[in-house]
């Protein structure tokens, strides 16, 4: 019988995901401080991710818009943030 070496799959896989989410955050930061457009599509190109994989973090979509937004000069009235 084989060794079970998954665990080795496992934390490559988290670190790659660690790497990603890092590359994205840093990316939002610099577009923010840059004063760049905030969109999805800019966001993954500076990141250097995939559009579908921002879309499927909440947060990050989350302080895209609002980074957009704050820049477009919207506010979200209070009754929606609630």
């Amino acid at each position: 019988m084989r060794a079970d070496n998954t665990h080795h799959l496992t934390e490559a896989a988290r670190r790659r995901a660690q790497t990603t989410r890092r590359r994205a955050v840093a990316a939002l930061r610099r577009m923010d401080t840059s004063g760049l457009p905030v969109t999805i599509d800019a966001l993954a190109r500076e990141a250097r991710v995939s559009r579908s994989w921002i879309y499927s973090q909440p947060d990050l979509r989350a302080e895209a818009a609002r980074l957009r937004d704050r820049r477009n000069g919207l506010t979200i009235p209070p009754q929606l943030t609630a």
